[in-house]
């Protein structure tokens, strides 16, 4: 999303009529997040019955564009029987990537909530829908970790370890920095909304993939058929809860906002590098060490539009410091 510097407005110029927030929006929020909690019932797919496990041992586990060495010349010249163990790799990091998101990102953030420590959710609804969320990414974790344990059991990688994703360690690194509760908990929730905002479009396309393993597909599906839901519940109490922030409040949630931007375009080479030494891949080192020359952090692989518009529509990018932050976060080119 390309925005011009001649498009920023200050905060002291902004009309009545431009202010972003007040008590109709959000009204407006909580009728919409009282909307999907109706449907939760008929949504939730922990209700639903699970995907049947059938595995067809003929059939790559993970797309080879997902990888991000698949065009370095030791990987393609590699084995079929190397290539698809390295496949069957990226489906295990996909899912503990996944579980990382739910159990170390978004899980604490909505215990957050539930625990009324996050201004501006106090409200019946809003914590009834962080608890509806709980309970979706319990369900996730039950999910993939049984969609990981057939592979790991029908691949022999029962005993393949990964460390902490990127995503994890940076907002631990960033939380750490700050001495104030309400500063952790700030890092904690846009880390979460800006995981819930992108992890639709990153399940997206294994979901409609029919070439991979068809219990891989069916298992991610089931997964973003809640997280398409969960993207817009976290836009609109981030929105709640921005409008209860104090002046000091809002302008830190406005610097670590595209924070987590950056911290989830990372391919992660730390886990693939790990994965690929107890593999006994021999080229390891100099595959790894390509791939971070390119660029570790690359943004072009994900779409972060949903982030710089929910910028927009708190008004965030209508202030210098929020500006900033995202032009520093390379957010605005």
């Amino acid at each position: 999303m390309k925005i011009r510097n001649n498009q920023l407005k200050t905060t002291a110029t902004l009309s009545v009529k431009d202010r972003k927030f007040n008590s109709h929006d959000n009204s407006h929020c909580r009728n919409f997040l009282q909307k999907i909690s109706n449907k939760w019932p008929q949504r939730a797919q922990v209700k639903k019955q699970e995907p049947e496990a059938k595995f067809d041992p003929t059939l790559k586990d993970f797309r080879v564009d997902l990888l991000p060495f698949k065009n370095h010349p030791r990987f393609l010249e590699a084995s079929e029987e190397v290539q698809n163990k390295i496949l069957s790799c990226g489906w295990l990091a996909y899912n503990e990537k996944t579980i990382g998101i739910e159990l170390k990102i978004v899980v604490p953030a909505c215990s957050d909530i539930i625990y009324k420590n996050v201004p501006g959710t106090e409200d019946e609804i809003s914590q009834k829908i962080a608890i509806e969320t709980l309970t979706d990414e319990a369900f996730h974790v039950l999910l993939v970790n049984n969609a990981c344990s057939i592979t790991r059991k029908q691949r022999g990688l029962e005993s393949l370890r990964l460390p902490d994703f990127n995503l994890v360690i940076k907002m631990r690194q960033e939380q750490d920095r700050w001495s104030e509760d309400w500063q952790k908990i700030i890092v904690q929730l846009v880390t979460a909304i800006v995981s819930e905002v992108f992890i639709s479009d990153y399940l997206k396309l294994l979901a409609e993939d029919t070439t991979i393993q068809p219990f891989n597909r069916l298992t991610v599906e089931m997964h973003r058929r809640d997280e398409m839901a969960h993207s817009p519940i976290f836009k609109n109490l981030a929105k709640l809860v921005y409008s209860k922030l104090t002046k000091e409040q809002k302008e830190f949630f406005m610097e670590m906002l595209p924070k987590p931007v950056n911290w989830f375009a990372n391919i992660e080479l730390g886990v693939w590098e790990a994965m690929l030494d107890q593999i006994k891949f021999p080229h390891t080192k100099e595959v790894i060490g390509d791939c971070a020359k390119d660029n570790e952090v690359n943004l072009m692989r994900i779409d972060y539009n949903g982030v710089t518009k929910l910028a927009e529509e708190l008004g965030i990018l209508d202030s210098q410091r929020g500006f900033d932050s995202f032009a520093q976060a390379n957010l605005l080119n």
